[in-house]
């Protein structure tokens, strides 16, 4: 799939200023998008909690079970020894964070998919109770399921694709077409091999100035930039403690403009973080 799951614009938006310019961030890598059988290679049926799993949790923490931690999805591997069953249980009733509540399924069905989660047996037919319904998949469980959230990438886990991977654009509403088109971010582990800046995955938009600045944060590589809005060169960079996967605010103070960002990181696979962060020119003396 391409330009991804989060590819071209995403939630983060762009900037427009009043001469009709269009500033917008935008992901150019691609995704894997695959069903899968919830039969085996021999014919039989996966048991009821493995095939629930695949209908119901496989689309975002994988047929694996490894997660999408760049996307919010957390591992379930070994998740017994982080969680109780009673708290995960819970969760897929009530939802958390970016997981929706699973209310509809049955007892049967939550119990099957948290046995298969936290790898315990269920019950033979000779050892339940009289009179114990055995845990059953819904007649509505389809034959395919969904692969999961998955990056397509290289031995290296860069994209498999030439790049940039992501890029600011410049879009001139009153004709239609794109003034510039330049790569935004940079991996330090590529450009000490004296590769070009290969643009990363970005999240979170961009502000544009009356003084003709585009200020954005949103890479992979913890920097807040600020381009010419003419041209898109890079006119002054910044660190930043987590990466700035949030749109800049601009304000001003007796006279003295600033820039904040909130850097919180956690996206693309980098560390998560708590800090706000403030830019300003020197105070005049």
């Amino acid at each position: 799939m391409f330009p991804e799951f989060d590819g071209g614009m995403e939630w983060g938006g762009g900037a427009a200023d009043p001469d009709g310019i269009y500033y917008v961030n935008i992901n150019e890598i691609p995704w894997l998008m695959q069903m899968v059988e919830t039969r085996r290679a021999d014919g039989t049926s996966v048991p009821s909690g493995e095939q629930d799993y695949m209908a119901f949790c496989a689309s975002c923490h994988g047929l694996d079970r490894a997660g999408n931690p760049t996307g919010g999805f957390p591992s379930l591997i070994d998740v017994g020894s982080r969680k109780p069953r009673e708290q995960l249980s819970l969760i897929t009733r009530q939802g958390a964070g970016r997981m929706p509540a699973f209310d509809q399924l049955s007892d049967a069905q939550r119990n099957a998919i948290l046995d298969y989660v936290l790898g315990v047996a269920p019950p033979s037919a000779s050892r339940r109770e009289e009179g114990q319904a055995a845990p059953t998949s819904m007649n509505t469980t389809p034959p395919y399921a969904f692969s999961g959230f998955r990056r397509w990438s290289d031995a290296e886990g860069f994209p498999a694709i030439k790049p940039p991977w992501g890029t600011l654009n410049a879009v001139d509403l009153n004709t239609g077409e794109i003034k510039w088109k330049v790569p935004l971010g940079e991996y330090p582990q590529l450009k000490a091999r004296g590769i070009p800046p290969t643009g990363t995955e970005n999240y979170g938009g961009p502000v544009v100035t009356a003084g003709g600045l585009v200020f954005i944060g949103a890479t992979a590589d913890e920097t807040i930039r600020a381009f010419d809005k003419q041209t898109g060169a890079i006119l002054w960079q910044a660190e930043l403690p987590f990466g700035g996967n949030a749109t800049p605010s601009t304000y001003m103070i007796n006279g003295r403009q600033f820039v904040v960002i909130s850097a919180g990181g956690g996206k693309s696979g980098r560390p998560a973080g708590d800090r706000i962060m403030a830019f300003a020119l020197p105070e005049a003396k």
